[in-house]
C-alpha cells in the first residue's frame, strides 16, 4: 500500500510541475500582454509627450515689423549669427538687409520649405523685400513656430515616437554594434555574454553589460530597478516570450523609443527622436553617422557620456561606437573615416528662463481636454498649434508681474480672433485661476461702448445733445441716483463728450430714451455672451463679464464691423501627423463699416480728451482709441483699447472683491500702455475711414452747424442723411458774430 502511494506521488509529481510550469507561462504571459496593451500609438511605447507651439512668424507682404524685433525671435528659437548662412538655422544681418537660412516646417499650414532668403527691411519700417538663392521676389516666409510646453505626464518624461521606418539604419546598426551584437541570432538572451559578465564579476574586474537589448526593454517596461536573483529570472522569462511575441524590428524600435537618454532640467529625455532634437536640433532622417555613434554611444551612461557636460569623452564614446560599426561591417573604412572627421556639433541647452506662458498653455489644455481626452493628451504625442505671439505673451507677463493687486491681460488680432497673448494673473505659480477666462467681474463704464453703439443705430449722431444732470430712477430696492465719478456735471452735453468723459447721468439719459433691451442686444450681437440684467443699470456695467469676452466683443469697432470668436488653438495633429483639427476664423458681419468707424471716432476721443488722456504721457503716441472702466468703491479697473492691428484688454482687481480705491485711468492704463508700447510694430497707422460719412463744423454747445460767433467749433463725423443742416441758434453769424466772438475773446 505504502508502495503504491509512493509511486503514485513520483508519478503526479511531474504533472503537478507540468501544470505549475503552466500556470507560471500563463501568468508571464498575462503580465506580458496587459503591459503591451498599454503601449500607444501602434505599440511604439508607453507614452509621448504632446507639445504645444505657438505661432509662426510671418515676415514679408502683409506683416510690417521691426527688424530687430525679428532677429530676436530668431534668437529665441536657437539660430546662429554668422557671417555668411550656409545651413538651416543660421543669419546674418548688416542693416537694412538681413539673410537667414530657415529650417522649414510642414506644420502648421502653410508650411514652409527650408533655404536661404534675403530680406530688406524699408527705412520707416513696412514689410520687408524677400527674394530667395535664386533672386526670385518671394512674398512673404514663416519661421518655424517657437516650443511653448511640452505635455510630459507625471512622470516628467519628454519621448517622441518614431516608426521603424523612420529609424536611420546607422542608427539601428550603431546601437547594435555596441549594446548587443548578437541581436538578430539570439533569443533574448546572450549565453556568452552572460557568461563573460559572470567571470568578470567573480574576478572583481569592472562591471559588464550582460544584458541584451531585449532584456534592457524588458527592465524599461515591465519591471522595477531593484536588481535580485528573482528579478533576473523574471526578466529572463520575459526576454523568451517577447522573442516569441514580437519581431526582432518591433523589439528594436520599442526599445529605441523607450530608452533614456538624458535630462533637460527636470524633464527626462527618452528615446531617439527626442534625443535627436534635444542634442542635435534635427529629425532622425537628417542625423549625419557620426550623430547617429554619438546617440548610441550616449545610452550606456547618459551622464558620463553628455556630450554638453564632457565634449572629450562624448567625442571618445562617438569615435569607439564608430570603429565597432566597422568591425561589425556596418561600415566601410571610407565611411569611417568620413565619419570620425565629423566636428562636434551639439547645440546650446535652450534656455530655461521662464517665459510667462503658463496662463496660455493652461488655458489650451483646459479647452483641448474635452476635445480629446487626458489619454490622448497626455500619453499620445499630439502636436497643438496655437494662435501665441511668444514676444507679446512675454510683453504681457512683464506688464502684470510687476503689479501689487491680481491682474490679467489678453490681446487679439481684431481681423480674425487669434489670441496672441494671455496672462490671468501675476504668478502663475501662486495661482493658476485663471483671470482672463475664467473669472466673471463687473466692467464699470468699459461696457458703455455698446450703449452708444446701439444708439448709432437708432438715429443718433455724435453731436447729439443729452442731459448731464442728477436724476432719481426706480430701482430694485427702491429709488437709485447714480453720481458722475468726479461729482461734476456737464449740463447739457453731446454724445461724443459724454462718451469721452465717461459721465454717468448723461449716459443714464441716453439709456432711458433707448431702453436697456437695446443695449443689451447690441453687446449680444458683438460677441458679449455671459447674462444681462434687464436694467438701466446695465449701461453702467453692472452685469459680469470675463476678460477676454469684453475685449472680443471691441473687435468689430477695429474691424469695420465684423464679430470675431476668440480662438487659441489653430490646428491639432496626431503623432503622425495627421491633422485631427484645423481652425479659421469665423467672421460674421454684425455692424456697418461707417457705424462701426463712428463707435471708434468716439472712443479715440476717450483717449485724446477723455478719461484715457493721460496715454501719451505713458508713452503710447500711435493712434488708437480705447474705453476705461472703474467699479463701485474702486473694487475693479478696466481697460480696453486698439489700434488698427491690435486689440488688448486689461483687469485689475482682487479675487475677493475687495475695495482697492482703483480706477481705469490710474491703474489699468498704464499696464495696458506698456504692453502696447512693447508690442505694437510696424508704422503707425491711423483708422481707414469707410465711405458713407461726411465731416461737418458744428457747435458743440447746440450740436448744429457752427456760425461764426460760435466760440466752440470742433470738427465732427456723421453718417450721410445725419448730419444736421440747421445752424447754431445759440450764437449770432456773420460780421457781427465774428466781431462778437472776437470781442469776448478779449
Amino acid at each position: 500500500m505504502a508502495r503504491a502511494r509512493r509511486t503514485t506521488f513520483w508519478f503526479r509529481l511531474p504533472v503537478l510541475g507540468a501544470l505549475a510550469l503552466a500556470a507560471a507561462m500563463a501568468l508571464l504571459a498575462y503580465r506580458a500582454e496587459t503591459h503591451l496593451s498599454r503601449l500607444v500609438l501602434g505599440g511604439l511605447g508607453e507614452s509621448f509627450s504632446t507639445r504645444i507651439f505657438a505661432a509662426p512668424t510671418t515676415l514679408g507682404e502683409g506683416a510690417p515689423c521691426d527688424p530687430l524685433r525679428f532677429i530676436l525671435r530668431l534668437d529665441r528659437l536657437g539660430y546662429h549669427r554668422v557671417p555668411e548662412p550656409r545651413a538651416p538655422g543660421q543669419f546674418a544681418w548688416k542693416a537694412p538687409v538681413l539673410l537667414v537660412f530657415v529650417r522649414g516646417f510642414a506644420m502648421p499650414l502653410p508650411a514652409q520649405n527650408a533655404g536661404l532668403f534675403k530680406a530688406t527691411f524699408p527705412d520707416g519700417g513696412g514689410a520687408a523685400q524677400i527674394v530667395d538663392a535664386s533672386g526670385s521676389a518671394v512674398p512673404r516666409i514663416w519661421i518655424e513656430p517657437e516650443l511653448a510646453a511640452e505635455l510630459s505626464g507625471a512622470k516628467k518624461v519628454r519621448r517622441e515616437p518614431a516608426a521603424a521606418g523612420d529609424i536611420p539604419q546607422a542608427l539601428k546598426d550603431a546601437v547594435v554594434a555596441t549594446e548587443d551584437k548578437r541581436f538578430y541570432s539570439h533569443w533574448g538572451l546572450d549565453p556568452r555574454a552572460l557568461l563573460r559578465s559572470g567571470l568578470n564579476d567573480l574576478k572583481g574586474g569592472a562591471v559588464q553589460g550582460g544584458s541584451t537589448i531585449t532584456q534592457q526593454l524588458v527592465k524599461n517596461l515591465f519591471l522595477s530597478p531593484h536588481r535580485t536573483l528573482r528579478r533576473k529570472i523574471v526578466e529572463a522569462a520575459f526576454s523568451l516570450y517577447l522573442e516569441v511575441r514580437l519581431s526582432k524590428e518591433r523589439i528594436l524600435s520599442l526599445y529605441l523609443n523607450e530608452i533614456y537618454m538624458g535630462q533637460d532640467g527636470p524633464v527626462a529625455v527618452a528615446g531617439v527622436k527626442a534625443a535627436a532634437r534635444f542634442y542635435f536640433d534635427k529629425d532622425l532622417g537628417r542625423l549625419s553617422p557620426g550623430e547617429c555613434a554619438m546617440l548610441a554611444g550616449i545610452i550606456r551612461s547618459p551622464y558620463r557620456y553628455n556630450p554638453r557636460r564632457d565634449p572629450q569623452a562624448a567625442l571618445e564614446r562617438r569615435d569607439f561606437v564608430l570603429r565597432r560599426m566597422r568591425e561589425e561591417g556596418f561600415l566601410s573604412a571610407a565611411q569611417l573615416d568620413g565619419a570620425l572627421a565629423e566636428p562636434l556639433s551639439i547645440i546650446p541647452l535652450p534656455s530655461r528662463e521662464p517665459r510667462g506662458q503658463s496662463y496660455f498653455v493652461a488655458e489650451v489644455v483646459r479647452q483641448a481636454l474635452p476635445r480629446y481626452g487626458e489619454e490622448a493628451l497626455f500619453r499620445e504625442g499630439l502636436r497643438l498649434y496655437t494662435t501665441m505671439d511668444p514676444l507679446a505673451q512675454d510683453a504681457a507677463e512683464k506688464a502684470v508681474h510687476r503689479l501689487r493687486s491680481q491682474a490679467a491681460l489678453v490681446a487679439l488680432c481684431p481681423d480674425d480672433g487669434r489670441v496672441l497673448a494671455l496672462v490671468g494673473g501675476r504668478d502663475f505659480a501662486q495661482s493658476q485661476f485663471n483671470r482672463a477666462t475664467q473669472a466673471r467681474r463687473q466692467p464699470g463704464s468699459a461696457f458703455k461702448p455698446f450703449l452708444y453703439g446701439a444708439a448709432l443705430e437708432k438715429g443718433y449722431t455724435p453731436a447729439s445733445l443729452l442731459d448731464d444732470r442728477p436724476k432719481t430712477y426706480p430701482g430694485a430696492t427702491g429709488p437709485w441716483q447714480p453720481r458722475n465719478y468726479d461729482g461734476v456735471y456737464a449740463g447739457t452735453t453731446t454724445l461724443r463728450n459724454a462718451l469721452s468723459h465717461s459721465l454717468n447721468a448723461a449716459s443714464l439719459d441716453l439709456a432711458s430714451q433707448l431702453g436697456s433691451a437695446a443695449t443689451a442686444e447690441f453687446a449680444r450681437r458683438m460677441g458679449v455672451a455671459s447674462p444681462l440684467e434687464a436694467s438701466l443699470a446695465l449701461t453702467l456695467g453692472t452685469s459680469e463679464v470675463s476678460l477676454l469676452e469684453l475685449t472680443a466683443a471691441y473687435a468689430p469697432f477695429a474691424n469695420g464691423g465684423f464679430r470675431v470668436e476668440p480662438r487659441l488653438i489653430e490646428e491639432v495633429a496626431d503623432a503622425q501627423g495627421e491633422v485631427l483639427e484645423f481652425t479659421r476664423s469665423q467672421r460674421q458681419n454684425v455692424l456697418d463699416p461707417a457705424r462701426a468707424y463712428l463707435i471708434t471716432s468716439l472712443l479715440e476721443s476717450v483717449v485724446t480728451e477723455g478719461t484715457a488722456k493721460d496715454l501719451s504721457r505713458l508713452g503710447f503716441a500711435r493712434p488708437c482709441a480705447g474705453k476705461t472702466g472703474t467699479t463701485e468703491n474702486g473694487r475693479d479697473a478696466w481697460f480696453v483699447g486698439y489700434t488698427p492691428k491690435l486689440l488688448a484688454g486689461v483687469w485689475i482687481g482682487d479675487d475677493r472683491n475687495r475695495p482697492l480705491k482703483l480706477t481705469g485711468a490710474k491703474d489699468a492704463l498704464p499696464v495696458w500702455a506698456a504692453f502696447m508700447k512693447a508690442s505694437a510694430e510696424g508704422p503707425a497707422e491711423a483708422f481707414p475711414q469707410p465711405q458713407g460719412l461726411v465731416t461737418v463744423t458744428i457747435d458743440p454747445a447746440s450740436g448744429l452747424r457752427a456760425r461764426a460767433g460760435c466760440p466752440q467749433r470742433q470738427a465732427e463725423v456723421f453718417l450721410v442723411g445725419t448730419e444736421p443742416t440747421a445752424e447754431c441758434p445759440l450764437h449770432p453769424g456773420g460780421v457781427w458774430g465774428w466781431l462778437h466772438k472776437w470781442l469776448h475773446r478779449r
